[in-house]
Formats: C-alpha cells, structure tokens, sequence
C-alpha cells in the first residue's frame, strides 16, 4: 500500500506574513536616547559619514553659519568666563572689544560671511594670553567642547571661500528638536536610527519612537560628572543621566530591548581626571578609589549604570562601550563591534513572534 503525503502551498495571508517578518528582519531599528550635550547628535553624524558616502558640498555650506555661530559664541561664553574666574586681559583695549562682543546679536550677512568687525573681534581676542587661560581653565566654567578647536582654526573658517569639511562639521553643536530619523545600511541590514533632543522638554517626545525598536542606544557623556545641566544649573549632568536611565530601565517599554550604553566623551574624561583637581570625589562621595586614576573612576561610573540595569532586570545584559564620538575611527570600531550583538537580538526576538 502506498501513502501519498500532499502539500499543501501556504496560503497568501500566510505568505504575505513570511515576506513582511522577512523584511522587517533586514530592518532594525535604534532608538539613541540620552541627556542634552551626550553627544547622541554627533553619533548620528558619524553614522552619515562613514555608512552615507558623507556630506555632499551642499550640505557642507549648510553647516556653515552654525560653525560661524558656535565660533563667535564660544568666544563670548569664554569672555564670560574670564570674569567668573578673575582673569584680566593682556591689553585693556581688548575689554573694550569683549564688551562690544557681548552686546552683539548678529555676527554675519545673508552670504554667512562675517561681519569686519566681528571678524576682528574675534581673532584679536584670540590673541589675547588672558583668553588663552581663560579656554584652558575652561572646565571650570563649563566651556563647550569644541570651542578650542574652533579657535585653533579662526584663520580657516572666517575665509570667505571657507568651506566646513568633515571634522568641522562633526564638531558643530546644534540642539535636537523633535526626532531625527537616519538610515543607512550595514552588513546587509537596513539601520534606523532614531535621536531624540535630550533637555528635559524634549524628553516627552520619545513615546512616539518606541514601536517596533528593538535596541536602545543609550549615551552618556562621561567626562560631565562635574557639569550642570544648560536647562537646569542646580543638576549634576551625569546624576541627571543616571535618573534618566534608572526610569527607562524600569520602563515596561524597553524591558525585552537589546541596551548598549555608551560612555561618552572619554578623551575629555581621561584628560580632566589626570590633568585637573576636578576629582570625581568631590562630586561622587560614594567614589571611594584613588584621585588621578581614569581607570578606576569611570569603572566607578559605569557600575553605577550596570547596578540600577540589574536591578531592573537581572537577566538582561548591559552591554557597555567607552566611546569618543568625534573620532571617525573609534565610532566606525564600536559600531561595528555592537552590529552583530544587534543583529543576534533581532534574530532571536523575530524568531519567538
């Protein structure tokens, strides 16, 4: 006797199931979540410019009057600075220029060229040795991050023919406002990612990003443990990051998520616990290691984030990264390191739906 076994071809709802889990296996999506200034906008620049081919020249001259902008405003912050600090200027008449600076609300035409005089200003400031103490003691005013290499290249960028190139650009400072979504592709998947402003009024925003993302990106800037927050000076930036990341853990939302974090800004960390007396002690009394040693004090900083994940969910696995975002290389090694612990991830939670 011979038994006939008859196939029977799937029907068309259930292929058009299988395409669909198909394709949305190809796709995964980032959700890059942090407080203001952790460099999550920076990270997503990268992202264009070694998975996108880069910035086109058109979208390089977009830049342009937000370099200028952060160029003069850091000049005017460090102005600021130098009376906080007690600092004089090296020539008298340069406080009268400081003050014409302060005043002024404009700095460039129609064209983003910069006005003669602001032009001026500026590089005479820059020239002045009480403005040089005052941008290397600028940790203790909170002088941004870019602002020396800016000054470093006044002569470049206040060219009238200038051009911002890559490095400029990855070292401009604009805040988020809403969500700006980024895809590219990596290792044969299509990469969404999604960078949310991170001051606090923006924060509201995220709910609208959560459907269907599997990994959570979180960035801290570690080298801001001694920082208050721009929209809150009463705050400790890393102790509002830690509060952050406590609410999302224990957020039902991101309870399955793949969560990397990365520890921002360790270049800065590095040079401001070696180099300064700005020890983490002395805004961490938990911190019990020894004074000047970078190892020590940000391994402190990140079991401060694997304690509130594990409490949160002692079987998910925080997977951590000490990242510089505005080197081109330390990002492309740490992206493409995380890629396939991403990638594992979305295989296994597709393959349980």
């Amino acid at each position: 006797m011979t038994t006939t076994t008859t196939t029977t071809p799937p029907s068309s709802s259930t292929s058009k199931i299988l395409t669909t889990r198909k394709i949305s296996n190809k796709i995964i999506k980032i959700l890059i979540l942090g407080t203001g200034e952790s460099g999550k906008s920076t990270l997503v620049k990268q992202m264009k410019i070694i998975h996108n081919d880069g910035y086109s020249r058109e979208e390089m001259l977009e830049f342009r009057p937000i370099i200028l902008d952060n160029l003069v405003s850091s000049m005017k912050y460090v102005v600021t600075g130098m009376r906080l600090l007690d600092i004089d200027f090296q020539y008298s008449t340069n406080q009268e220029l400081a003050k014409d600076l302060i005043l002024c609300n404009k700095y460039f035409d129609d064209y983003h060229i910069l006005f003669p005089h602001i032009e001026y200003t500026i590089k005479t400031l820059w020239q002045d040795n009480g403005v040089r103490k005052a941008v290397a003691r600028g940790f203790e005013y909170e002088l941004n991050d870019s602002a020396l290499y800016y000054f470093e290249n006044i002569d470049r960028i206040t060219n009238e023919k200038y051009v911002p190139n890559t490095n400029d650009i990855v070292k401009s400072r604009i805040r988020t406002i809403g969500v700006v979504e980024t895809e590219f592709i990596c290792d044969n998947h299509i990469i969404r990612m999604y960078d949310v402003g991170g001051q606090r009024s923006e924060r509201r925003k995220w709910i609208q990003c959560f459907e269907d993302v599997r990994t959570l990106l979180f960035v801290v800037a570690i080298s801001e443990y001694d920082m208050t927050l721009v929209e809150d000076s009463s705050r400790n930036r890393l102790k509002e990051s830690l509060l952050l990341f406590e609410n999302i853990s224990n957020n039902l939302f991101f309870h399955n998520t793949c969560t990397i974090l990365f520890l921002n800004k360790f270049d800065l960390f590095r040079q401001k616990i070696l180099f300064t007396d700005r020890q983490l002690k002395y805004f961490f009394t938990e911190y019990q290691g020894p004074d000047y040693d970078a190892e020590r004090s940000s391994k402190f900083i990140e079991n401060q984030f694997r304690q509130i994940a594990q409490q949160a969910n002692c079987n998910k696995t925080l997977h951590t990264h000490y990242t510089t975002a505005t080197d081109t290389v330390n990002i492309k090694q740490t992206f493409d390191s995380i890629v396939d612990t991403i990638v594992r991830d979305n295989i296994c939670h597709s393959t349980l739906l």
